[in-house]
């Protein structure tokens, strides 16, 4: 029997992992689709007091961190439209765990 789907949902935005895939949908329109292997995500914060850009894509080199991903490791990227506040970061965080998990990769300590 195949597992459940791992899925995020937050506003618009719907995260989806099923069988070694990442797939990303952004108010009902895929996004991107792309391996567990190859997948990079970031939220970006320029400043202090404003939300961040959340940045999903594929990575150069597999080893690199999943989630928290430095902005060079990116072979390409997209960033669906709406702002990541601080206070949520943490839920992104949580699934992307998760994910790197499933996928036997690097997530940041601490």
């Amino acid at each position: 029997m195949e597992p459940e789907p791992l899925t995020f949902d937050y506003e618009d935005l719907h995260l989806r992992v099923d069988r070694g895939v990442l797939e990303v949908f952004s108010r009902g329109r895929s996004e991107l689709r792309v391996p567990l292997r190859w997948v990079g995500a970031l939220v970006q914060y320029k400043k202090p007091d404003k939300p961040g850009q959340l940045f999903i894509g594929t990575v150069r080199d597999p080893n690199a961190l999943l989630y928290g991903t430095d902005p060079a490791a990116f072979q390409y990227s997209t960033s669906p439209a709406f702002r990541v506040p601080r206070a949520d970061e943490p839920l992104f965080r949580t699934y992307f765990t998760e994910v790197a998990r499933l996928a036997d990769r690097p997530m940041p300590t601490g």
